[in-house]
């Protein structure tokens, strides 16, 4: 029988391009997802990979191969699942990773219901960025991810993974200190050229008639907000980042009234319906409800008075 194991090191090389991206994303060394493909290989006499440049590509045997590895890892997921829901309660760890804003604005609130909506369940937390959090998932250091998506930028599907939207947290133009400014003059802070954030920004600005004068970049959207207040720089920041501040007429400033970004978790698929990444699903959503100016993609149902039942 197929070693469980390397088919997944198979379907992480195809993921991710060669041996090295795989090593990287499954945490081993390069040389152990290559041992253990070639005893694949030699196990049952098939050339599953191929010398190209620098790097492997994978022979039709090892395309079909990685297919069929998609729906046996998801089924192995699904097993697991309901194994542990026959078990009649909600217990364990979910490891939960997540942006930086994210962890600033709604971490504490989605820790607050899943105590009250499963108490039996741990969440571990890690601050991932949003271009790293599928590989994380799919490396299964972590269960579920919460990202963030750009207009204009939407994130590619990825096999393997299931993608549910939270909702649209609205984005707003803030001037150098709440004062009266010209957008084309002023500074702008923003997020690293090469982001989507950053892209979306730009093309905002673009879209009413400048080009932005980016004098300063940082992934950190509060130093952007430190910089609004202190009367340094322009920006634009989502609403939970910029509390508290007034934002500009955007007739006055010309830019877009209806900017935001789409809040959404991802999943392996086959873990959608264990009782764990329910559970801390359903906190996310109702922490991401309690915001102010976010809209949620939840109805609201009053389940924040429920606890959360194992299928």
């Amino acid at each position: 029988m197929i070693d469980v194991r390397k088919l997944a090191m198979l379907r992480e090389v195809a993921l991710r391009g060669g041996i090295t991206g795989a090593a990287r994303s499954l945490g081993v060394s390069a040389s152990g997802v290559s041992q253990q493909i070639t005893r694949l290989e030699t196990q049952y006499g098939v050339t599953l990979l191929e010398a190209e440049g620098r790097g492997v590509r994978l022979t039709r045997a090892a395309e079909r191969l990685v297919g069929q590895a998609e729906r046996v890892l998801a089924l192995l997921e699904e097993a697991e699942g309901e194994l542990i829901a026959s078990k009649g309660v909600v217990e364990g760890v979910v490891q939960l990773g997540a942006f930086h804003t994210f962890a600033t604005g709604f971490l504490a609130a989605t820790t607050r219901h899943l105590e009250r909506i499963a108490p039996g369940l741990t969440v571990r937390f890690t601050q991932i960025d949003s271009d790293e959090a599928l590989e994380q998932v799919l490396a299964r250091r972590v269960d579920i991810v919460v990202a963030d998506e750009y207009p204009g930028y939407p994130i590619s599907p990825v096999p393997g993974l299931v993608r549910s939207e939270l909702g649209q947290e609205p984005i707003l133009a803030y001037p150098p200190g709440g004062a009266a400014a010209d957008p084309r003059t002023v500074a702008w802070a923003m997020e690293p050229g090469g982001t989507d954030a950053h892209r979306c920004a730009r093309a905002a600005c673009r879209s009413a008639g400048f080009e932005p004068k980016v004098q300063f970049e940082s992934p950190d959207p509060y130093v952007h907000r430190r910089l609004v207040e202190q009367g340094i720089a322009a920006a634009l920041l989502p609403v939970t980042v910029a509390d508290g501040l007034r934002p500009w007429d955007s007739s006055e400033a010309g830019l877009p009234e209806r900017l935001f970004r789409t809040l959404l978790t991802f999943v392996r698929r086959g873990s959608e319906r264990a009782p764990a990444v329910r559970a801390c699903r359903t906190a996310i959503e109702l922490a991401v409800g309690d915001q102010p100016g976010v809209r949620s993609n939840r109805p609201p149902t009053g389940e924040q008075t429920h606890t959360v039942q194992s299928p």
